[in-house]
């Protein structure tokens, strides 16, 4: 008579390649969810229309200071122009026109921007420079003129910030009234940090040149950078490596040392 064998001990339990392959990808996969990177924030893009009707106060069409205001994404932004010393330490007035904001003015011409006097019927006819700064950190990106008048010579435009070796110099004479262009060298501006447009060349004896800034465009940056993750993120290769070791440390632990005896073959008899 036979009898049925005991039911195997420590029967050994193994992995098929299939299950070893999608428990590689699934582990490689959340290798690749934790190595990725936060969204980095690329600044929200501000358009400045810069005629005397945008500008705070809007009348006198002069004044000691012009603040204009540009929204975007829910945002504001606030540009403020102001104008430089004189040499005997006086300040010279902000004019804005319907054109535009005056810049730049040098020359023998009777009008300065468009005003019969450049205030309240007071001061010099030239401008050869003027102060702005924004309330954000913001970078230059382009602008336009609303109105410009040439004169033979080579006029010239620096924007510069006092505390950098940094500036765009801007010319004038290949330029239209209405176009934007591309600064020829855009820089960040700190918030609050004064910047000045200084214009040479192109006046002297009956010709004038004049420049009215209608618009300006700039993007406002973040004032710290970017925070990363605080969940680790491995490389994807060292992911991919770590989870291969582990596939093989687990197969290798489940794998049987060799078949186990019956109790029979210990005892060297058979059924």
């Amino acid at each position: 008579m036979s009898r049925s064998e005991p039911g195997s001990v420590g029967a050994a339990v193994t992995l098929s390649p299939a299950s070893t392959w999608f428990l590689l990808g699934s582990l490689l996969t959340a290798g690749l969810v934790l190595a990725s990177e936060p969204a980095q924030a690329i600044g929200t893009t501000f358009s400045f229309n810069l005629g005397s009707t945008t500008a705070t106060p809007s009348g006198p069409l002069a004044s000691p200071k012009k603040t204009f205001t540009a929204s975007a994404d829910g945002r504001s932004l606030n540009l403020v122009f102001q104008n430089a010393l004189q040499p005997n330490g006086d300040a010279k007035p902000v004019s804005a026109t319907a054109d535009g904001l005056c810049i730049y003015k040098a020359g023998g011409a009777s009008t300065n921007c468009g005003l019969s006097s450049p205030g309240n019927d007071s001061g010099v006819a030239n401008q050869d420079s003027i102060e702005l700064f924004f309330d954000q950190q913001v970078e230059l990106l382009s602008y336009r003129y609303g109105s410009l008048r040439v004169a033979p010579g080579n006029p010239l435009l620096t924007w510069a910030d006092p505390n950098s070796p940094v500036v765009s110099n801007e010319t004038l004479f290949d330029k239209q009234i209405n176009t934007t262009y591309a600064f020829s060298n855009p820089f960040i501006v700190q918030a609050n940090q004064i910047l000045t447009i200084t214009g040479t060349g192109g006046g002297g004896g009956t010709s004038s040149t004049e420049a009215l800034l209608s618009g300006l465009v700039v993007r406002a940056l973040p004032q710290e950078p970017p925070t990363t993750s605080n969940v680790p993120g491995p490389l994807p290769l060292l992911g991919a490596m770590a989870a291969f070791g582990w596939s093989r440390r687990l197969r290798s632990r489940l794998s049987p040392i060799g078949p186990v005896a019956s109790p029979c073959d210990r005892n060297g008899s058979g059924a």
